[in-house]
C-alpha cells in the first residue's frame, strides 16, 4: 500500500514538472513575439519619437511609394508593431518586419496599396464611396468604406463576404 502511495506521488510530480518545462522550453523558443516578427536590428530604435531611418527598409520604401509627398510626423515602435503617423493624419501600421498591416486614411487613399484586382472589385460594388482603412489578413483585405461598409475581399478580388459597420 505505501509502494502504492509513492508511485502515486512520483507520477503526480513527474507530470506536474512535464507540464512546467514544456511552458518553459515553448517560451524559451518564440520569446512570446509574433509569428511574422524578425530578428530585431541592434541599431534599431524603439519607443517613441523613433527616426524614419531606423524603421526596416520595405517600410520606408512603402511609405516613400505611396505617400511621396507626406510628411512623416511620428513614429512610434515596439516589439509588436511599427507605427507611422503622416502630416495628413494617415496612420500606418507595420509588422516588426517591415511588412505593412493597416492603413487608415481619411483623405484619397491610394489605389496603388491595393491590387488592382482588390480595387475593382472595391470600384464595381461601391462606385461612389472612398477608401478609409485597410487591413491586411494573411490573403484577405479588409476595407472599410466611408458609407460604413466593411469589404472582405481576398487576393484575387473575390469578395468573400461585406457588413454594415454600426
Amino acid at each position: 500500500m505505501k509502494e502504492n502511495k509513492n508511485t502515486k506521488k512520483l507520477l503526480i510530480a513527474l507530470f506536474v514538472l512535464s507540464a512546467f518545462s514544456s511552458v518553459l522550453f515553448a517560451q524559451a523558443t518564440n520569446n512570446g513575439q509574433n509569428p511574422y516578427s524578425y530578428t530585431p536590428d541592434t541599431n534599431a530604435q524603439y519607443g517613441y519619437g523613433v527616426q524614419l531611418s531606423s524603421i526596416p527598409q520595405n517600410a520606408q520604401n512603402f511609405i516613400k511609394q505611396h505617400f511621396p509627398n507626406i510628411q512623416v510626423s511620428y513614429i512610434e515602435r515596439d516589439w509588436d508593431d511599427i507605427e507611422v503617423y503622416l502630416a495628413n493624419g494617415t496612420q500606418i501600421e507595420f509588422f516588426p518586419n517591415g511588412d505593412w498591416k493597416e492603413v487608415k486614411c481619411y483623405m484619397n487613399m491610394p489605389a496603388s496599396i491595393l491590387p488592382a484586382n482588390v480595387m475593382a472589385t472595391i470600384q464595381r460594388t461601391y462606385p461612389q464611396a472612398a477608401i478609409i482603412k485597410i487591413e491586411k489578413q494573411f490573403t484577405i483585405f479588409e476595407v472599410k468604406l466611408n458609407n460604413m461598409m466593411e469589404l472582405y475581399i481576398d487576393n484575387n478580388g473575390t469578395l468573400i463576404g461585406q457588413k454594415f459597420d454600426d
